[in-house]
């Protein structure tokens, strides 16, 4: 990470990223504008808590996705900081870590629509919003608003300053649809940034 800045607005953006898509990308750069934020820090984990990790890649080619996607942009850094700790990556002892390293920034933690609907399973995840504000993008579909609607007013975070939905259109893809392209053959150019997808096909990543 880059040396410490008193104040900053910083978002944090956690995941396998297995592989980075157009979809992280876009999320982030509406976080950026919507928030006024001064960067996201990308944080792929080590273990993810609730994923297999049977397709998962090496941490070394998930960095070097993450560094070939987000090289132009120096709002974006990355950090390797869930892989110096053993066993699963909970979001709040990475959250209590950069707290203690950046005391005087602001934390907006970055999630998928997908992550935020089982956000009450995540690990102390009353905590987690003790440290960050939550931020995750509204579905594109009437009742994929509706159902992100109603778990926000159940978690009791839609009107406490503590919680932001993100406007803006989020290309609609995952991680896992990429790699089951890739096993099928199919052109994943449209969904990927041109470098990540070379990497993956030098790399022979994914069963390519």
């Amino acid at each position: 990470m880059a040396d410490n800045v008193n104040g900053l607005k910083t978002g944090i953006f956690g995941g396998a990223f297995n592989p980075v898509h157009n979809g992280h990308i876009s999320l982030a750069e509406n976080c950026i504008s919507s928030l006024s934020l001064d960067r996201i820090i990308f944080i792929p984990t080590a273990q993810p808590p609730h994923k297999t990790s049977q397709y998962l890649v090496s941490k070394q080619d998930r960095l070097n996705m993450l560094s070939l996607a987000l090289k132009d942009d120096e709002r974006f850094e990355i950090s390797d900081i869930e892989f110096n700790r053993q066993g699963k990556s909970y979001t709040y002892d990475t959250l209590v870590s950069l707290r203690e390293m950046y005391p005087s920034d602001s934390f907006y933690l970055i999630i998928g629509s997908d992550q935020f609907l089982a956000f009450d399973k995540w690990y102390r995840y009353r905590d987690i919003l003790s440290l960050a504000v939550l931020c995750t993008a509204l579905r594109d579909d009437v009742s994929g608003k509706k159902q992100m609607l109603e778990f926000a007013e159940k978690l009791g975070i839609l009107q406490n300053g503590g919680f932001s939905f993100i406007p803006g259109d989020v290309i609609q893809i995952s991680s896992s649809e990429i790699r089951d392209m890739i096993k099928n053959f199919a052109d994943i150019s449209p969904f990927v940034p041109p470098a990540v997808n070379q990497y993956i096909a030098e790399r022979k990543l994914y069963g390519v």
